[in-house]
This record gives C-alpha cells, structure tokens and sequence, in this order.
C-alpha cells in the first residue's frame, strides 16, 4: 500500500513538473510569425529588474530587429567575433589570452562575452545599413543653429577647482569616493585650481562632463592612480563656433543619427502583427 502511494505521488508530481514545464515554454506571443515564451517574458523581467509590460516591449522590440537583421541578410560570424575580441585587445595592450584571463577574474564567462561582442556587432551593421541613405549632409547655418541651440555643450571655463586624491592602491580610491572625508594612509590629498589651456583634451573631457561635487573615473597615471573631487567651474564662456565646428557636426550627426533610428523601428513597430496567444 505504502509502494502503491509513493508511486503515485512521484507519478502525480512528475506529471505536474511536466504540465508547469509545458506551461513555462508555452507560446504567449506570436510578432510577425515570431514566438515569444512565457519563459522568455519571465527571465528577462527578472533578469533586468523590469516590469512584465516592460520586458513584454523589449522582446517584441528584439524579434522586430531580428527580422530585420534576417530580412537585409546581415550577418557576423565566428571570424568577425574574433578579429574584434582582438582589436579590443590590442587598444588595450594585451592579448586575447590576457583579455580572457582578466574577463575570467572578473566573473565573466568567455562565451557570454563573445556573444555580447557578436550582438553589438550585427546591431553596429544593422543601424550603419538603416543611416546609409536617411541622413544628409547640414547646412553651415543648421550647424550654427544647433551651436546656438546647445551653446552649454559648447562652453568651457577658465580654470576647474578641484580636489585631487593619488595612491598606488586602486581601493584606497575606491573607498575616498565612498567618503571623501576619511583620512586614509597611502591617499595623498591636493587642493587644486586647474588651468584648462593647460590640460589635455581627454583630462579636460573627463573634468567638464562631471558634475559639481562629484568625482571623476579612477585614472591609471604612470604606476600610480588619481582621481579628482570636481569642486567647480570658474568663468565658464561659449568657445568661438569655428573651434568647435568638429565637435558640433559630430553632436548633430549622432543626435540625428539616434532619431532616424528611432524613427525607423517606430514605423517597424507600429506595422508589426502582434498576437497574445495566452496572458504572461
């Protein structure tokens, strides 16, 4: 009797295990012929800490852009993967192997990663196939009046105050950034007021696009690390348009660049065929 009953609660939660499985990968979205799973809305609402009508739109959004990845026969291969890994590596001053070591030390698994270069990559084709015929070159006068429009992005100050922090250790950094006020041993703390004619360009980047009161990045500088407390911006004036001509044509091909593309899988979206098959 006791056999007789334990065969059937294993044979009644097997069946249960099978019907939830079943349930679980069951189709509750069809996009253009395309399925979306129950599993599917449930991981990526978990995975990114969305809401389920939140996950539901990513993945209506990605079946779109796979479709259109399929439909302009856009592809990247294992060779492609790799030849960019490397690249990646190279800027860095290393090699695939360190690269693979260091990803490793960090907790990232080396598939994961050559997945993540290889979806970057169909989307970096996939967006340089939509721009190829939407945008056209501006006018002098569009440029001038995007400078106009955006004249912050365009200013620079005189000098930049700030607090600069230096140390061997990385951590001792990490934890100033943490609290700015802690006296720790090997943390070298100098007041400074900074002439930006003087900086070079990446530094001043760096400083101009952190906030008042807030620090920069971490900064690897000839064995040593700096970081820098932004305190603030001292007679802060438009550069002359002409010196910066470059940078707004690169700011309004990116802005324009960012709309088309928006534009483009809005028209995709709205034209989309979308069926619930079963309420997630």
């Amino acid at each position: 009797m006791i056999k007789k009953t334990t065969l059937f609660l294993c044979s009644s939660l097997f069946a249960l295990s099978t019907a939830f499985a079943g349930l679980v990968d069951a189709v509750s979205i069809v996009v253009n012929d395309q399925p979306i799973t129950l599993y599917e809305i449930y991981k990526t609402e978990k995975s990114l800490g969305v809401p389920k009508t939140k996950a539901i739109e990513l993945l209506i959004k990605k079946r779109i852009k796979e479709e259109e990845l399929e439909r302009l026969g856009i592809s990247v291969d294992d060779y492609d993967v790799m030849n960019e890994i490397e690249r990646i590596a190279k800027q860095n001053g290393i090699d695939t192997l360190q690269m693979r070591t260091i990803l490793a030390k960090q907790g990232v698994r080396w598939e994961e990663y050559k997945k993540n270069i290889k979806e970057r990559l169909l989307q970096e084709r996939l967006y340089r196939r939509i721009l190829s015929t939407k945008i056209q070159s501006p006018s002098e006068e569009t440029l001038k009046e995007y400078y106009r429009l955006h004249i912050k992005e365009f200013s620079l100050p005189q000098k930049i105050e700030v607090i600069q922090y230096s140390s061997a250790d990385r951590k001792a950094l990490e934890a100033v950034m943490r609290n700015p006020l802690a006296s720790l041993r090997g943390v070298v703390r100098k007041q400074e007021v900074l002439d930006t004619e003087g900086l070079n360009r990446e530094l001043l980047y760096l400083l101009t696009r952190t906030p008042k009161g807030e620090f920069t990045q971490i900064i690897p500088v000839g064995g040593q690390f700096v970081v820098f407390l932004v305190q603030d911006f001292i007679n802060t004036e438009p550069v002359p348009f002409e010196k910066v001509k470059e940078k707004v044509f690169a700011m309004w091909m990116e802005q324009k660049q960012q709309e088309a593309i928006e534009s483009h899988f809005e028209k995709l979206r709205a034209a989309a065929s979308v069926k619930v098959l079963r309420t997630p």
